[in-house]
């Protein structure tokens, strides 16, 4: 009797740990076609980063397995539960090994597939995150509220990492404040980003999605992502290198005209595997520790924080908390989305540069996804579950375990404030006070989707000791310039939305 390992597309790291459980001679199965793949129009450059990172892969696993490589084919009907049942009829297996998806419907969809075929099923750690779920269980028990902040101080303690004896170093745990420089303090150009190479199998992949995939969104022009853990490795250190410095400094920072600034771009590589986390920690903390770089501690711990604090902290709050998660709906929100929110026609600038970064690269940086697109999203009344469904399909480095808790928690409020303690939305000012977008007439849209979206829910804010200085600024604002963004408010809605 023989053993079974699988390994989903974005399941690539080097240590994982499928491999330790199988025996010389056991099959090891790639398999490509998720039922996500099909069931959203995913950004044509996540799908190739995606698959091409799986097929370098491929040689990387040792000779010892038999390799079964499943790929993706046109108009696929079923998933991994019907190719296992197939398989089963060609070979028995004894036992079937597989890291834990990263999404709750796949591991459901196995669970049921080893129940009603009696066989032994091993969901093993993901070994491309720090933390487990019994970590995150052991510091959540009992507490009435979920913070970040709190779990981040928990793992900085618990792996040592920019600590001096049970203290922080510096004495702050967080320097967050340190980190909110708008784009009119730049004062010099960032190093232009490099240029990857572009591998066979990528090319062939570009083609192969094309056909496979003709509504998915985005184009494969401006394709820049490595698809090998050495070349992940290469891009860590150009980072490092490059951009560390000034990385913490404008991380909040808008600048239309490059897209990138100081940010890493490795979320992706960290979330199919091709990075380790806590390497990209230890080589952050190396460059601080080297006196001669004199890289600013703003910099390394807003680094540190993103990949230890908020990474860790989301999944564990996804597992936590779904399935039910995708159901929550706390402001009511039940309009769509409509082609505009995909081509970058909303006629709101920010926005439109932000989607159009986005289908430009798969990728745009946290406030933009977080203070653009989602806040707008939300105040345009749009359902939770269609943002959801937009995110997931625009970015290469979106999967359901980030996606769910950063859209129904953080981007939306959707889930009534599971771990944020309020909603994250603003009017022009910040967009215009982060950015080098011109004051303009879609200044008035947006402030009227914002007070009009607080007069709407004025309880609400009213009882939120955080939030309650908003009512009081929304009676201080002038009738008739209140009328007038309301309805530009009210047009811009109806413009956009289905």
């Amino acid at each position: 009797m023989s053993s079974l390992g699988i390994i989903f597309p974005d399941q690539l790291s080097e240590n994982n740990l499928v491999y330790e459980h199988l025996k010389p001679g056991d099959d090891l199965l790639l398999y490509e076609p998720i039922e996500t793949f099909y069931k959203h129009n995913h950004h044509k450059q996540k799908l190739v980063f995606l698959l091409a990172s799986m097929r370098n892969f491929k040689a990387f696993i040792s000779p010892r397995f038999n390799i079964i490589h499943e790929k993706i084919k046109p108009k696929q009907t079923s998933y991994i539960a019907s190719y296992l049942k197939e398989l089963l009829l060609k070979k028995d297996y004894e036992e079937i090994f597989v890291t834990k998806p990263g999404d709750y419907e796949t591991l459901s969809e196995l669970m049921f597939f080893a129940q009603s075929h009696g066989k032994l099923l091993h969901i093993l750690e993901d070994t491309k995150f720090i933390s487990n779920a019994d970590d995150f269980k052991s510091w959540s028990d009992g507490k009435k509220s979920l913070v970040q902040e709190f779990y981040y101080r928990w793992l900085r303690k618990k792996h040592s990492i920019l600590m001096e004896g049970d203290k922080p170093i510096s004495g702050k745990w967080n320097l967050d404040k340190e980190n909110r420089a708008g784009i009119s303090k730049l004062k010099e150009i960032p190093p232009k980003r490099k240029k990857n190479e572009t591998d066979s199998i990528t090319f062939d992949l570009m083609v192969e999605v094309e056909e496979v995939f003709p509504k998915s969104y985005g184009d494969l022009e401006n394709f820049n992502w490595v698809v090998t853990h050495k070349d992940a490795k290469k891009n860590l250190k150009y980072f490092l290198d490059k951009y560390l410095f000034n990385y913490g400094t404008f991380q909040d920072a808008i600048n239309k005209d490059d897209p990138f600034l100081y940010h890493s771009l490795l979320s992706p590589y960290l979330n199919n595997g091709l990075l380790d986390p806590m390497d990209c920690i230890n080589e952050c903390e190396k460059r601080f520790n080297d006196t001669k770089l004199n890289i600013p501690l703003n910099s390394v711990e807003g680094f540190v924080r993103q990949i230890l604090g908020w990474r860790e902290f989301i999944r564990g709050v996804y597992w936590q908390n779904i399935p039910e998660y995708k159901d929550l709906n706390f402001w009511s929100h039940k309009k769509k989305l409509n082609s505009n929110w995909y081509e970058g026609n909303t006629g709101i600038p920010p926005l439109d540069e932000a989607i159009k970064e986005s289908l430009q690269y798969g990728y745009t940086h946290h406030i933009n996804r977080l203070m653009i697109i989602s806040n707008l999203m939300n105040l345009c009344r749009v359902s939770p579950h269609n943002i959801y469904e937009w995110f997931t399909e625009m970015y290469v480095d979106a999967h359901d375990w980030v996606m769910v808790p950063n859209v129904y928690g953080m981007g939306t409020y959707a889930d009534g404030g599971i771990f944020s303690t309020k909603p994250y939305i603003c009017g022009s000012s910040y967009m215009l006070r982060m950015s080098n977008h011109k004051k303009g007439e879609w200044c008035d849209v947006v402030d009227g989707l914002y007070w009009k979206f607080i007069e709407d829910n004025l309880h609400f804010f009213q009882k939120n000791p955080r939030l309650s200085l908003m009512p009081k600024a929304l009676e201080k604002l002038n009738k008739d310039k209140k009328k007038i963004i309301f309805k530009k408010a009210e047009e811009f809605i109806k413009h956009n939305t289905a």
